[in-house]
């Protein structure tokens, strides 16, 4: 449960990161884009989402339905 929790930090500090770039992302962790998006989701920060979709490629969305899910999610709930 730990390790969980401590693997759970290390990949939202890693999609901050992500967050903070105005590039667009070549390497990335998938996982931590989920795991961003996810907690991003729960607490209703729909923008951060948003801001890094513009980030990844738009292959690796329509390729991966969490991520496709919760962009799309995004969208509708402009803030």
């Amino acid at each position: 449960e730990d390790l969980e929790k401590l693997r759970l930090r290390s990949l939202l500090q890693e999609f901050a990161q992500y967050r903070v770039g105005r590039k667009r992302l070549k390497v990335f962790r998938t996982e931590a884009v989920r795991a961003g998006f996810a907690q991003a989701y729960t607490d209703n920060d729909f923008a951060a989402i948003r801001e890094v979709a513009a980030l990844l490629p738009e292959s690796v969305i329509q390729e991966d339905p969490d991520l496709l899910m919760y962009v799309d999610a995004a969208s509708l709930r402009g803030d």
